[in-house]
């Protein structure tokens, strides 16, 4: 067996403890993937649907198609829809009625010609917030959040309509909605 020199062991456990110590100490400030850091805006759960749950108000007025990534609706030129989403509710989290911070629609469209124009937020039969008169039609996968004024505690479960609307130009009028989630705090 060979032996191991005192000074080269000591050096080597010395470059171990210091690298330790560093990685412990980076780790409070580098976020490590899959970890989710705490932050200043409070949020103590996140709950997310897919959109393969979401509900179309008139589907005489579209064509849903579901795919392994999303849904997919062909709206009829020049009308309007609401889609809905129902979002899993923890209204008690450790003995505290949850709050919503903000919900969250992951969507694209096919052209300009189609667009988000509302998004309503209930808490059951009761509305939380309302943002009208949008005009929201990104070509690729967007984020779009919508904060909720006074973060109201959620009572009965959360609920997001969407308001879609198309033209009537000669383009494409589909919609992918990928999934909606909320923030709660």
């Amino acid at each position: 067996m060979k032996q191991i020199n005192k000074n080269s062991r000591r050096n080597f456990l010395g470059v171990v403890a210091t690298g330790a110590l560093a990685a412990t100490a980076s780790s409070e400030i580098v976020a490590m993937p899959g970890k989710v850091q705490p932050d200043s805006t409070g949020i103590t759960h996140a709950m997310w649907t897919h959109g393969h749950s979401l509900q179309v108000q008139n589907p005489e007025l579209a064509k849903v198609t579901k795919l392994g990534y999303s849904v997919q609706i062909d709206q009829k030129p020049g009308s309007h829809n609401w889609i809905h989403f129902a979002i899993p509710t923890p209204v008690i989290i450790n003995d505290t009625r949850a709050q919503a911070g903000s919900i969250l629609l992951v969507f694209k469209t096919g052209s300009k010609d189609a667009w988000i124009d509302a998004v309503h937020v209930y808490d059951g039969d009761k509305r939380i917030a309302t943002y009208d008169n949008l005009h929201l039609s990104p070509k690729d996968n967007k984020l779009e959040r919508f904060s909720i004024p006074g973060n109201p505690q959620i009572t009965w479960g959360l609920g997001i309509s969407v308001g879609i609307s198309t033209g009537v130009e000669s383009m494409s009028h589909t919609f992918g909605f990928i999934s909606a989630g909320c923030d709660f705090v």
